[in-house]
């Protein structure tokens, strides 16, 4: 999944397909560095786009991730912000960088950011507009296919914090960018045909949003909980599994799971259903990505 998505941004990932759904750089970034402890290759990945790509990255939106949604280790985010300041003249991720140069291979590979891709309509946004709160919110409501999003929906989607999201989005909707409708609360749109040409994508197969950040969090929850050393009574390994499915219940209802009912499945029973819905899970992520 990660693989994939990078292989629509970077020259650095070659992949047989391309992602279609709209890739969410920070979100990215930070699965990446969490996953690489089972696929080393993510991580060098994220290397080479802090030399070449960090500049159409948020730091603000990375930090909002890592406290809300996907949680990595100081160093890695210290490594990551050293090589996009220090190498890639990146002076914003100076406060993130770590005080010691970590070890660079000069061996190590370069490559170029891509933004042709349908996927990558996110940075081609910000390319265009600047990297912050305004490109974000028009990608989310391109990725919407022309449907309302009230301003708490586009906030939580895009973790940035709700007066900023509102202060975008009526700058956006001043300008014409974004209609309004008088809703209660007030709600918001994107005529995707207005934007297709510009951006280059198929009007009736455009590029849609999904909740990355909300699916990488269970991702990575679910593999460092698996890695980790599981109690040997069934029912705590039940009891934490149901807790995780309880913490990101969010990310399992975007695939269209529900909650395990307690009163169906008590202690141990869970397990099955669980390992279950995990599967029908990886069968989503592969469909959607």
């Amino acid at each position: 999944m990660c693989w994939t998505q990078w292989s629509s941004i970077s020259t650095a990932a070659p992949a047989e397909r391309p992602a279609r759904a709209i890739v969410d750089p920070e979100a990215l970034v930070l699965a990446s560095m969490v996953l690489a402890e089972y696929e080393p290759r993510l991580w060098r990945v994220c290397r080479i786009w802090a030399r070449s790509g960090s500049r159409l990255l948020s730091v603000q939106r990375i930090k909002n991730l890592n406290k809300d949604a996907i949680a990595v280790a100081e160093e890695r985010i210290s490594e990551f912000a050293w090589l996009a300041a220090a190498v890639g003249n990146d002076k914003r991720w100076q406060k993130l960088a770590v005080s010691e140069p970590p070890r660079v291979s000069r061996r190590e590979p370069t490559a170029t950011p891509m933004v042709n891709q349908p996927a990558a309509l996110m940075f081609r946004l910000r390319l265009g507009m600047g990297v912050g709160i305004k490109a974000d919110v028009l990608s989310f409501l391109l990725g919407r296919v022309g449907g309302h999003a009230t301003i708490q929906e586009i906030a939580q989607a895009t973790h940035y914090y709700g007066r900023a999201v509102r202060r975008a989005v009526e700058e956006l909707a001043a300008a014409g960018f974004v209609q309004s409708r008088s809703t209660a609360p007030a709600s918001f749109r994107v005529d995707k045909s207005k934007w297709h040409h510009v951006l280059d994508f198929d009007p009736d197969d455009p590029p849609e949003w999904r909740p990355w950040a909300r699916v990488y969090g269970f991702v990575t929850a679910v593999s460092r909980w698996i890695k980790s050393e599981l109690p040997e009574s069934e029912t705590v390994v039940a009891s934490e599994a149901r807790d995780l499915m309880t913490t990101h219940s969010e990310a399992l209802e975007s695939a269209g799971i529900s909650r395990i009912p307690a009163d169906r499945y008590p202690g141990a029973q869970l397990l099955n259903p669980f390992q279950d819905a995990l599967e029908e899970y990886a069968q989503y992520l592969n469909a959607v990505v």
